[in-house]
């Protein structure tokens, strides 16, 4: 269950975070003159470490990247958690309980005051109070 918990959280962290980066960048790109290749990602990433005019891109190059690695490194868990063959659920047999009539060694319950098992008129056996005791 802690797997699965760090797994969400990594996973909608990464995408909050990638997916603001993104907003940011379409929100930035009208007031861009300049830029090589796609305006948006140029508008993220930025040119090469040397650009002169730094100011026509926003550089979040690493915070996007890091956005990506926490919502894949996040898919990657819950992925594993949930093919796990040890944490998949599967029937698990429930421990046979004497029926009312009998008790645990198949024997027929009997009456306190008569010494006869209870019987309904189909011949069913049914507890009393006395019968059911925690």
């Amino acid at each position: 269950m802690k797997k699965t918990i760090i797994g969400s959280v990594l996973t909608l962290a990464g995408t909050w975070i990638t997916s603001c980066i993104l907003v940011a960048a379409v929100l930035f790109v009208p007031n861009m003159s300049t830029w090589d290749g796609t305006r948006v990602w140029y508008a993220i990433f930025g040119g090469g470490p040397y650009e002169a005019d730094l100011k026509q891109s926003m550089a979040l190059g690493l915070p996007f990247a890091i956005g990506v690695l926490m919502f894949a490194a996040g898919i990657l868990i819950l992925a594993i958690e949930y093919f796990r063959p040890e944490t998949r659920r599967e029937s698990v047999p429930v421990p046979a309980r004497p029926f009312n009539g009998e008790d645990g060694n198949g024997a027929p319950k009997l009456s306190a005051v008569s010494g006869e098992p209870y019987r309904t008129s189909d011949g069913d056996d049914i507890p009393t109070m006395k019968e059911i005791r925690p």
